[in-house]
């Protein structure tokens, strides 16, 4: 028996709000500027407290006149001073609701999820008298002094209230100056930083209860089929469906034994690529989110038109990948400079070579980070951190002109080729953008120091790598100046002014910004304005921007909007994986919990980076081999002979199943130089060594470059791993198994971390069907019975498996 489910629509408009904002300098807007190029994402709000959001991190329009429909749910409030709507919710009520409103005379949907924290209550016994007590962890961004404890009956037991979302938070206390684990609570991991951080994991009481949904199928019979996983709530269960930014009409959605179906032949001679989003809720509480794209009334089945979900990105050094032009080096001569930390070779010049020799196309990867490009100084400079090292700008981030490229590099007019011969073998670029300082030698230093920030703090002290205290203002050295956006309009004008002209005059496809969170909203809502109205007015191109923020969840989140960047690393799951990986008694339950995390925070299709290492961090195969843990200083060990170097074949099978996990799950994966056939390294400069192709690697790492080369190519095969929906089916502490599933077909993926051989006895879930499960990546077939299967996983291993 079929079960029509209605979509929960809001009664018609009513003249509730009339919004007017002026627009902006361009006069190349066409009239299609009203739509939004970007999909209006989910709003996550709290109960009992009132949300501002900028109209422009909503959507963006050439101008705006927007008008709410009455929501009983949500009170609708406007800002027109600094362009902000305030949602304020209804007492008692939470859960999901959708705002109705119009711009001009296009109609829009803002989903908006209202979500009661869980409250944490942290409490730790001081001695000390009249001490200054905090709690601080990955829930604040790890501030000092933001979340005071108190004690209010002089006990000596300090206490603190905290409302948190689900998920794995590390903590610790601040008394006075000393930062301390709870001794309470025995669950700690190492930090990194030579101590311990406390672990709490907090977990919704109704999470049970979430409806989910999943791929069925294509029967190419114009329905979209899709699995409802209800438990016995299904004839409960509400399904929205979004078509773009607007509800797709209720009659063309059924239900029906756990099972929902929609009708696209509506969009059957529709050419245009559209968005579909299918939500179930139960009680107003929201599952996963569905999302396909369509072309005439059938979903995608080609990786045609390019999706920033299909990108396999390639983070590479200028310097140290390869020298393709030795006229143009130039190393600085110094005394106390160590040739580690000079410059190497790499150019322009090397990274077309490999472009043209299909380097990048044979390795699966289609997109390329290339590090900053600006022409830097050429002395060496003296690091103000003990032990006083001198380095060099090899790496690009100390730039002294704002149009010039470096010469050791090359010219402006190679780059040009570069990015040319790039598209023309498939690849996109993005180039490393520095917005939040510069070298002092830079003229702008010179001739605009109210541009700049203040080094010295009131209390004397320096303002250097105060990351979290002084977020905003901070230098990274004496001589590495940051921006003050917030007090110099001029400066924000200038800088965007800049990334603008290097989109234009490179054409290249995006950027990878640096030092993102220590940038303030104002300037990168004025570059994406910018970026859409001057670089991509008629929405043909596909700028991707991409940043770096080291914080919590919150803070992350908060510049990954259509107003901001469309994305950011993933780094809360990049250092639970780190850690789970790289110790032996790291628990794959934690990863699972860190995976469902980031994408309840950032979407179930989300575009966060997910990486194993980058050029700021320990090389993972040192990790992996044992060289270092991770509460060692890598930069120390950076600088002492003899170099870390792979001895254990097994580290080569443990990197393997990390390229496994950083290619099939959600997110966009990034490769660092060299990972792919398991270059080692301590921390920076040691994480940076030069590249090495063909018969300079040994026949291990040229059987780790085939085995990672098959990873990334299925993923570039399989649209499932790339657009697909995600569920895990089985964790313990070494073995992970989930499925990824779109309409074109469904996969299963596995790994042991464990050095320790064992079967898996599989229940699959009723809505997966199949007779087995084929290898691809291995002479190997599971036969299906009943939906039940034994899964034999050895140690240090890992699959990907087709349902057929």
């Amino acid at each position: 028996m079929k079960k029509k489910i209605n979509i929960l629509i809001t009664v018609g408009f009513s003249t509730l709000l009339l919004l007017g904002v002026s627009g902006l300098r361009s006069s190349s807007i066409s009239s299609e500027s009203f739509k939004p190029a970007e999909l209006i994402e989910f709003r996550t709000i709290e109960p009992g407290t009132t949300t501002s959001v900028y109209i422009e991190d909503i959507f963006f329009a050439k101008s705006y006149k927007l008008k709410f429909s009455q929501n009983v749910n949500i009170n609708v409030g406007y800002n027109l001073k600094d362009n902000l709507i305030l949602l304020t919710p209804a007492d008692n009520f939470s859960g999901i609701t959708y705002l109705e409103f119009l711009n001009y005379k296009e109609r829009y949907i803002l989903p908006v999820i209202v979500k009661e924290k869980i409250k944490v209550e942290f409490q730790i016994a001081v001695d000390e008298k009249d001490a200054d007590v905090f709690v601080m962890g990955n829930f604040n961004n790890w501030s000092r002094n933001s979340t005071a404890m108190s004690d209010d009956d002089n006990d000596g037991i300090y206490t603190r209230s905290v409302y948190l979302d689900d998920g794995i938070y590390e903590y610790q206390f601040v008394i006075g100056k000393r930062e301390i684990y709870d001794p309470e609570n025995p669950v700690k991991v190492d930090n990194g930083f030579g101590y311990y951080n406390s672990l709490i994991h907090v977990k919704s009481p109704n999470k049970e209860q979430i409806p989910q949904l999943y791929f069925l199928p294509y029967q190419n019979d114009h329905c979209l089929h899709l699995a409802l996983d209800a438990s016995k709530h299904s004839e409960n269960i509400r399904i929205t469906v979004l078509k773009d930014n607007v509800f797709y009409p209720s009659e063309y959605i059924e239900i029906s034994d756990n099972e929902v179906a929609v009708d696209l032949s509506p969009l059957s001679d529709d050419p245009t690529l559209i968005t579909l989003r299918i939500i179930a809720s139960y009680e107003n509480i929201t599952g996963n989110v569905i999302t396909v794209r369509t072309q005439n009334g059938e979903p995608l089945k080609s990786d045609k038109p390019f999706l920033w979900q299909d990108a396999v990105i390639y983070s590479l050094m200028i310097d140290r990948f390869k020298n393709g032009n030795s006229t143009n080096d130039d190393p600085i001569n110094h005394p106390d400079l160590d040739w580690r930390a000079n410059f190497q070779g790499g150019d322009f010049a090397g990274i077309t070579q490999q472009i043209e020799a299909g380097y990048f196309n044979r390795l699966g990867v289609n997109t390329l980070w290339i590090s900053p490009v600006n022409k830097t100084t050429d002395k060496a400079y003296r690091e103000w951190p003990e032990p006083h090292r001198y380095y060099t700008g090899y790496h690009g981030y100390w730039s002294v002109s704002e149009n010039e490229t470096e010469p050791r590099f090359g010219t402006l007019n190679e780059l040009k080729k570069l990015v040319d011969v790039a598209h023309d073998h498939g690849i996109k670029v993005l180039l490393d953008f520095i917005s939040n300082h510069t070298h002092i030698e830079h003229h702008f230093f010179s001739e605009h120091r109210d541009w700049y920030g203040t080094l010295d703090l009131p209390d004397g002290s320096k303002n250097i790598r105060r990351w979290d205290e002084y977020r905003l203002t901070t230098w990274f050295d004496t001589f590495i100046p940051s921006f003050d956006f917030i007090n110099s309009s001029e400066a924000l004008e200038a800088i965007t002014d800049n990334a603008v002209w290097w989109l234009q005059e490179t054409s290249v496809d995006g950027f990878r910004h640096d030092a993102t969170k220590h940038v303030p909203y104002e300037f990168w809502r004025s570059l994406t304005k910018k970026i859409k109205t001057k670089v991509n007015p008629d929405r043909s191109l596909n700028v991707f921007q991409i940043g770096e923020s080291f914080g919590g969840h919150d803070l992350i989140k908060s510049y990954v909007n259509n107003g901001m960047l469309d994305s950011q690393f993933n780094f809360g799951q990049f250092f639970t994986a780190r850690r789970i990986f790289t110790e032996p008694n790291g628990r794959l339950s934690e990863l699972k919990v860190a995976i469902d995390k980031a994408l309840e925070v950032y979407g179930y299709n989300h575009l966060m980076g997910n990486i194993l290492d980058s050029h700021d961090q320990v090389r993972i195969m040192a990790l992996l081999e044992g060289d270092l843990t991770l509460s060692e200083n890598g930069v120390e060990r950076a600088f002492r002979e003899p170099a870390i170097q792979v001895d254990d074949i097994t580290t080569y099978k443990k990197e393997q199943i990390l390229f496994c996990y950083l290619m099939t799950v959600p997110g966009i994966p990034i490769i660092y130089y060299g990972d792919e056939f398991g270059m080692t390294g301590a921390n920076d400069p040691d994480n940076r060594r030069m590249m090495r192709f063909g018969d300079q690697l040994n026949q291990l790492e040229k059987e780790q470059l085939e085995h990672n080369s098959k990873l990334i190519n299925l993923r570039k095969k399989y649209s499932a791993l790339r657009r697909g929906d995600y569920i895990n089916l089985y964790t313990n502490d070494k073995v992970m198994i989930y499925s990824r599933g779109d309409p074109n077909q469904r996969l299963i993926i596995l790994f042991n971390k464990g050095s320790q051989s064992g079967n898996v006895h599989l229940s699959l879930p009723p809505w997966i069907d199949g007779d087995s499960l084929q290898s691809l990546l291995k002479d190997k077939n599971y036969r299906i019975e009943d939906r039940k299967l034994v899964l034999q996983i050895p140690e240090y291993s890992y699959d990907v498996l087709l349902i057929e």
